[in-house]
Formats: C-alpha cells, structure tokens, sequence
C-alpha cells in the first residue's frame, strides 16, 4: 500500500472502525514501526507557541451540565470507544496510575485525540503548558488545530500523565517527518503490544493508555469533524456543546474520563458520579 507523502519508509495503517470513510483512513494513518526502535544521536528540536492562560482555563472549566447532557452520544461523529483491556498489570509512574499518550505532531488523528484527553485530564488535574500546532498540511485532514503534549506540564493529585510525541510536523530535508523524542523500552513494548492487539501490527498513533485498563488506539472521532475549524470556535463551542464538534470531543472525553475513574478508583467522585461519565462507564463496562 502506498504511504502517505513525507512518511518515513516502514509504514502500516491504523484501524479506524467506522463505514463510510475507512478506505480513505486506511490508507493514511500513520504507522511508523521502524522508528520507535530507532535512536538517532541527535534530536531535533522545535519552538512551539505556548498555549495561552485563558485558552486552558476554558478547557477545565467546560460545565458538567454540558458533560451529562451530551454523554456519549454524538451521532453526527461516528464515535469509536476505547477499549477496556484484561490481564495487564497496572500502569503506574511517581506512585500513581499512569495515563500515557504517544503520537505524532503529524499525525491528524492524534490531533483529533488530544482534544477530548485535554478535556478529560482536565477535570483530574491541571496543565500548567500546553502548546499550539497544526497537523500536517499535506495529509488527507490538513492542518487539523490542535495542541502538542511535547514539553508540556500536568499536575494532578490523582494520576501521572506522560505526553510523548515522537514527531514534529516539521520535515527534514528527505522529506522524512523530524524526530524529536525517543520512547524507552517500556513505553515501546506497549505501543508493540496494543498495535498488535488491535490488528494494525507493531505500532499505532495515536496510543492512549489508562493505566493497562482502558486503551484506544486511534482517535475518538473521525478528524474531518474538526477540519477547517479555527482553534478559537472549537473551543467556545464546547461550554453549550451544540456542534458536531464540540458534541464528539465532549463524549470522546466521557470515554476517557470513564476510563481514568476505573483507573483512579473512581475519584474524585464529582467527577466519577456524574452523569455523563456514568453513560460512558456503563457503555464500556468499567462500572
């Protein structure tokens, strides 16, 4: 199969479980297996702008009411739940339940991703830097407005969070995407391990992992959802939660939020006991 231009040679697709539009997903979705066991001697690195104050205050305070009125329905999206995983042992970091993401800034479905695990890491905790980018222009999404996890900081009282990004956007001059992080050993296995799982071989974008309990390997939503959307509208049409948009990153952050309670034993309770969180454990099955 062709890969995508820009991509580096050893490519496979990732799974993306929704009828209408998965010949096109298959065939762009980035899949790099080569390079998670590559290590260059040198790193590339990039200079983002920083997120601003008001932009993440806006993402934690989205109303529960919109929370519990949306839950998991947003049926203009074609929602792909996380799934629930048996027989891991616990992902734990600095004495907490782990959630680990690894992407690409490249990549447009972890672009749609980082949306709704903003959402949900939000209501555990605080991101003290986040910073703004575009997906890759020359995709199948272009230009999907999103964040990147590299150098940002999160603090929580309930969990760890570890935000990898592998890649930039930026391409070097072989026109291969430029590295920019290298995982360890650990974090390689479980990108090996849950892209086998979910038959798209030995690695997938995006990864998120709650803990060895809840685990998605591709976006919650289909990226066209969000194209073409400016930051600024995606994110004030969250608090009523009316648009397509704003509807498939709400329930996409119910999944992971459901998943992160299960993780954290259900604390805090105000989060956990509310009722959109609910809907998405009850669907999941993580009650």
């Amino acid at each position: 199969m062709p890969a995508e231009p820009g991509h580096l040679p050893h490519t496979r697709t990732s799974r993306f479980a929704w009828g209408a539009v998965v010949v096109i997903l298959v065939g762009v979705t980035a899949l790099l297996v080569y390079t998670l066991t590559d290590t260059p001697t040198t790193l590339r690195v990039v200079h983002r702008a920083e997120t601003a104050p008001d932009t993440l205050r806006a993402l934690a305070t989205v109303p529960v009411t919109t929370f519990d009125a949306i839950g998991i329905t947003a049926l203009d999206a074609g929602l792909t739940p996380p799934t629930v995983v048996t027989g891991q042992a616990p992902l734990y970091a600095a004495g907490k339940p782990e959630v680990l993401f690894v992407g690409a800034e490249y990549c447009p479905f972890c672009a749609a991703e980082r949306w709704p695990l903003v959402l949900a890491l939000s209501r555990f905790g605080h991101f003290g830097m986040l910073h703004d980018m575009l997906s890759s222009t020359t995709s199948v999404f272009p230009g999907i407005q999103t964040f990147s996890f590299f150098d940002a900081s999160y603090t929580s009282p309930y969990l760890t969070f570890t935000g990898i990004e592998i890649y930039s956007d930026v391409a070097a001059p072989n026109g291969t995407f430029t590295k920019i992080t290298n995982l360890t050993p650990g974090q390689q296995t479980l990108v090996t391990h849950y892209g086998a799982a979910s038959r798209t071989g030995n690695g997938t974008y995006p990864l998120v992992d709650i803990d060895n309990m809840v685990v998605s390997t591709t976006s919650g939503f289909s990226p066209a959802t969000i194209l073409r959307i400016p930051r600024s509208t995606i994110i004030s049409d969250l608090k009523k939660g009316e648009t397509p948009a704003s509807r498939a990153i709400v329930a996409s952050a119910n999944y992971l939020t459901a998943g992160i309670c299960a993780a954290t034993d259900q604390q805090p309770s105000s989060v956990c006991t509310s009722k959109g969180v609910r809907a998405a454990a009850q669907s999941l099955g993580v009650t």
